[in-house]
């Protein structure tokens, strides 16, 4: 299945940057500074080693959240080539990000929410089209359909939302990343059935927390003719 970009969340340590890279993954993904304390997140300093690993080749991705201020300042501070946008921010707060970001070079991807009570306090709707379409004015360069949230982002193996992934693919005129309990043994067919071109996984190649696991990342990066 080519044509498919693969971003692996939550990366730690040297050797899974470097193991990421061989494979041929697209994006690597870094937590950071997150506002909840989450079992990948890293400071900016342990993050900035990782970040100074990811060659011209591949863009490397900061997740996280809080205040628009705080945000625009951690990927002035790191130089990202994309920040995800992935806590509880506001349209207007979003925009406020992405706007500063794009003028630095960094894209930005902002979550959906799969809770109706958290898109109506994000974005004044629960109409998942509605907020789509409005997202999709901005200067985001993408955005995320994932399982996981602040709510509970402890949790491991949440498994991804495939009515909520579809419902915004569809509407979109960005990329949208799906994310979501996606594994070697589950990803080719969780593509056919949303249409998804863009995956983002963090715990189905994981042996622990922060820890990921070379066969399974090997097996998933495989399946996908990479």
């Amino acid at each position: 299945m080519n044509g498919i970009t693969v971003k692996i969340c939550g990366l730690r340590r040297p050797s899974d940057v470097q193991l990421c890279q061989q494979l041929g993954v697209d994006i690597l993904g870094f937590v950071t500074e997150y506002p909840l304390p989450v079992p990948w997140n890293l400071s900016r300093q342990e993050a900035l080693p990782l970040l100074q690993l990811v060659r011209p080749v591949c863009r490397s991705c900061l997740v996280t959240g809080g205040p628009p201020e705080k945000v625009i300042e951690l990927a002035s501070s790191l130089r990202p080539s994309m920040v995800q946008i992935h806590y509880k921010e506001t349209l207007e707060e979003t925009i406020k990000i992405s706007d500063a970001l794009h003028k630095l070079n960094i894209q930005a991807i902002k979550i959906v929410p799969t809770q109706a009570e958290e898109r109506m306090a994000q974005f004044g709707t629960v109409d998942i089209a509605a907020i789509v379409a409005k997202l999709c004015t901005t200067s985001l360069y993408g955005l995320l359909a994932d399982s996981r949230t602040p709510d509970n982002a402890l949790q491991i193996g949440v498994p991804l939302n495939q009515s909520f992934c579809t419902e915004i693919i569809k509407v979109s005129s960005k990329p949208v990343f799906i994310a979501g309990g996606i594994n070697p043994e589950n990803v080719r067919l969780l593509l056919e059935q949303t249409g998804a071109k863009y995956i983002d996984v963090m715990t189905g190649v994981e042996s622990s927390p922060g820890i990921k696991d070379a066969e399974a990342l090997s097996r998933l990066v495989s399946s996908l003719g990479h």
